[in-house]
């Protein structure tokens, strides 16, 4: 598959639509939720951040390793899920934090291209709003170029989207048409990837075939991996 991103690393920038006093940190760095007893400070996590923790799945619990000051929505998180580090931080991009639609979170996450690119899908697919659509252009247009941003994110959408494509067409081949398949089409065309995951991995599930010859009578699975000895205890007794 032909794509002109990196084979390592993806760095995204996004618009903060809303945020709030959601989430703290505790004497260990580690994000909590604001009604965790170990919280120690309040940290405004933001939709982008809050909606891709949530898509993440399977992830470490997120350390804080730049928390706020002054600032509650300042901030650098990262966390780990399998293969993928992410790595999230939040600054203004103008009004030196005095005004709150113009946060940005900077997205940078290194990993297999595949699983990048559908962690982004998702992402995107669960948002509202298009993340790199900024309220104030002409000064998100000092920290990076608007165009080049949207082109990442947009190439990142079509990976993951022919990535799974593939994944289907593959599957249909070698396990023929099913309602399963049908299942993974449509929740491809919903945005939903892991809904695709899951269909593709039902099917493989359904079609393991058990050989004849390793099913007992009763419906039990015998495995029999190599010859059992005989032992004569009659003989040893005499």
């Amino acid at each position: 598959m032909e794509s002109g991103l990196s084979p390592t690393n993806s760095t995204l920038y996004a618009q903060v639509r809303k945020s709030g006093p959601t989430h703290g940190m505790d004497n260990e760095s580690l994000l909590r939720g604001n009604s965790h007893p170990a919280v120690t400070s309040t940290i405004y996590l933001g939709d982008i951040a809050l909606t891709l923790l949530k898509v993440m799945q399977g992830h470490s619990t997120p350390k804080v390793v730049e928390s706020p000051k002054f600032d509650e929505q300042r901030w650098t998180i990262t966390t780990i899920s399998g293969d993928l580090n992410l790595k999230i931080e939040s600054y203004p991009y103008w009004g030196f934090g005095l005004i709150t639609s113009c946060y940005l979170n900077k997205i940078t996450i290194n990993g297999p291209l595949a699983e990048r690119s559908r962690l982004i899908f998702d992402l995107v697919a669960s948002l509202p709003h298009n993340p790199w659509e900024f309220k104030r252009k002409g000064k998100f247009a000092k920290i990076s170029d608007i165009k080049a941003n949207e082109k990442e994110w947009r190439d990142h959408i079509s990976y993951a989207k022919d990535d799974l494509t593939e994944l289907i067409e593959f599957t249909l081949q070698e396990k023929g048409d099913s309602h399963e398949i049908e299942i993974a089409k449509n929740a491809l065309a919903d945005g939903n990837a892991p809904a695709v995951m899951r269909a593709l991995a039902r099917l493989e599930a359904d079609s393991i075939d058990i050989e004849p010859e390793d099913v007992a009578p009763d419906g039990d699975v015998l495995v029999i991996e190599e010859e059992v000895p005989f032992v004569d205890l009659a003989s040893e007794e005499e």
